[in-house]
C-alpha cells in the first residue's frame, strides 16, 4: 500500500513538472463602439459627379482590431524553447473573420527561441515596420494606439494592414536594450523565385526614457499583378495587402522620449510604389494606367497621463505624396490632426473617445470619363474617401482584453 501511495505521489510530481515546463495561453481583445464621419463620398452615375453624406455606424476596432489567439511554449532544456502563436482577427459587429476570411489571419507560426541565440519562427508573421516602428506611432503606441489614426491609406503599415506569408523570421536576444531582426517571405513559385517575395529588416533600442526604432520592408510582385493576385506567395492580394504594385518599398524610423507623466515622439516613414495599380479598396489610382506613387509621412505625437486612469493623446501627421503616370501627375498633401482620451476602468478594460480631421490639397479632379480618381478627396482610414478635401471622424468605444 505504501509503495502504491509513493508511486501516485511521484506521478503527481512528474505531471506538475511537465506542466511547469510547457504552457498554452488563450488571449484576446475586443473593441467596439460607434462613430460619425462627415462628407463620405458617393458617386452619382447619372450626373457623373460625387456627393458627400454623413455616416453614423457601429464601429469594430476603432482603436485596436478585434482578435483572439493561442500561444504556447515548451521547454526543451538548455535555454531552448519551442514556441507557437495562432492569432485570429474578427469583426465583433458581425462575428466574421478579418484578413480576407483567414482563420488565423493575424499570426500563424511555429519556431524555436533561445536565451542566447534569439528566436527563429516560420509561418505567417508581421514585418518589422509594424513590429518596431509602429510601436512608436500614434496608430499603435505599444499596442494601445488607434487604427483610426493611420496615415493616408495606411501606406506604411503602421496600423498592420498586411502580414507576410510563407516567411522565415529571426529576432535577436536583447543586447542591453538593442534588438534586431530580419524576415524573408518566399514566393513559392517554381521558376519565379523573385515574384511575390518579401523581405524586411529592423532594429529597436530602449534605454530608460528613450525608445528608438528603424526598419525597412520590400515587397516584390509580378508586373502589373494580373496573374499573381491569387498565388500563394509572400503577400496575398485578396483581402490582405493594401496596395497592388510591381514593387513596394517602405523605410521608417521613430523616437520616443518619456518624462514624468508625459511621452513625446516623432516618426518618419517613406513608401514608394513602382508600377502601382490600385489598393485594397479596389479602385485604381487613376484610370487603368500603372503609376509610380510615393508617400512620405512625418508624424509628431504626445501622450499625457492626467491621472493614473486617464490618458490624453494628440498627434499631427503631414503626408507628402507624389504621383506620376501616363495619365498625368499630382502632388497630393495630407494634413491630419488626431485626438484621443482613454479611461481605464481596470487593468483589462477601458473606454475611449477619439477624433481625426484630415485635409487634402493638390489632389486629382474627377476625370471627364467619370472615373473617381482617388486623390480628389480626403480619405481617413476609418471614414473612407470624402467628397471634398476635408473629413472629420468622431468615435467612442469600449475595449477589453483577456
Amino acid at each position: 500500500m505504501k509503495k502504491r501511495l509513493l508511486l501516485v505521489a511521484l506521478t503527481g510530481v512528474s505531471a506538475s513538472i511537465a506542466h511547469a515546463q510547457s504552457s498554452v495561453t488563450l488571449y484576446g481583445l475586443m473593441d467596439s463602439g460607434v462613430s460619425y464621419t462627415n462628407n463620405v463620398r458617393g458617386f452619382n452615375s447619372s450626373t457623373g459627379g460625387s456627393h458627400g453624406s454623413s455616416d453614423f455606424r457601429f464601429g469594430s476596432g476603432l482603436m485596436q482590431s478585434d482578435l483572439w489567439g493561442l500561444k504556447g511554449t515548451e521547454d526543451l532544456g538548455g535555454g531552448l524553447k519551442a514556441v507557437f502563436d495562432l492569432e485570429n482577427g474578427f469583426d465583433v459587429g458581425n462575428g466574421t473573420f478579418s484578413q480576407g476570411g483567414r482563420e488565423f489571419g493575424r499570426n500563424a507560426y511555429v519556431g524555436l527561441s533561445s536565451v542566447t541565440a534569439g528566436t527563429l519562427t516560420l509561418g505567417r508573421q508581421d514585418e518589422f515596420m509594424y513590429d518596431y516602428v509602429s510601436r512608436l506611432s500614434f496608430e499603435n503606441f505599444n499596442d494601445k494606439g488607434g487604427n483610426a489614426f493611420a496615415h493616408a491609406m495606411d501606406n506604411d503599415n503602421m496600423a498592420g494592414t498586411f502580414r507576410i506569408d510563407n516567411s522565415v523570421k529571426y529576432a535577436s536576444p536583447n543586447y542591453s536594450g538593442l534588438v534586431f531582426g530580419g524576415l524573408y517571405g518566399f514566393s513559392n513559385q517554381a521558376g519565379e523565385f523573385a515574384n511575390n517575395r518579401a523581405y524586411s529588416l529592423g532594429a529597436t533600442y530602449e534605454n530608460g526614457p528613450i525608445k528608438a526604432a528603424l526598419a525597412y520592408t520590400q515587397l516584390n510582385n509580378g508586373p502589373y499583378q494580373t496573374l499573381e493576385r491569387n498565388n500563394s506567395g509572400a503577400v496575398d492580394y485578396i483581402g490582405d495587402s493594401q496596395f497592388t504594385a510591381q514593387r513596394q518599398r517602405t523605410f521608417g524610423g521613430g523616437l520616443n522620449y518619456s518624462f514624468g507623466a508625459a511621452n513625446v515622439g516623432f516618426v518618419i516613414t517613406d513608401t514608394q510604389l513602382n508600377n502601382g495599380e490600385d489598393f485594397s479598396g479596389g479602385t485604381a489610382f487613376a484610370g487603368a494606367t500603372p503609376a509610380n506613387v510615393r508617400f512620405t509621412n512625418y508624424e509628431v505625437n504626445a501622450h499625457y497621463n492626467l491621472t493614473p486612469a486617464l490618458t490624453l493623446g494628440v498627434a499631427y501627421t503631414y503626408t507628402d505624396g507624389r504621383y506620376t503616370s501616363a495619365d498625368g501627375a499630382a502632388a497630393p498633401k495630407w494634413n491630419q490632426f488626431s485626438l484621443s482620451s482613454d479611461y481605464a476602468l481596470s487593468k483589462r478594460t477601458d473606454i475611449y473617445a477619439l477624433s481625426t480631421y484630415q485635409h487634402l490639397s493638390g489632389g486629382f479632379a474627377l476625370g471627364a470619363d467619370g472615373i473617381q480618381r482617388e486623390f480628389e478627396g480626403a480619405g481617413t482610414y476609418a471614414g473612407g474617401t470624402a467628397a471634398s478635401p476635408n473629413q472629420v471622424v468622431f468615435g467612442v468605444g469600449l475595449r477589453t482584453r483577456f
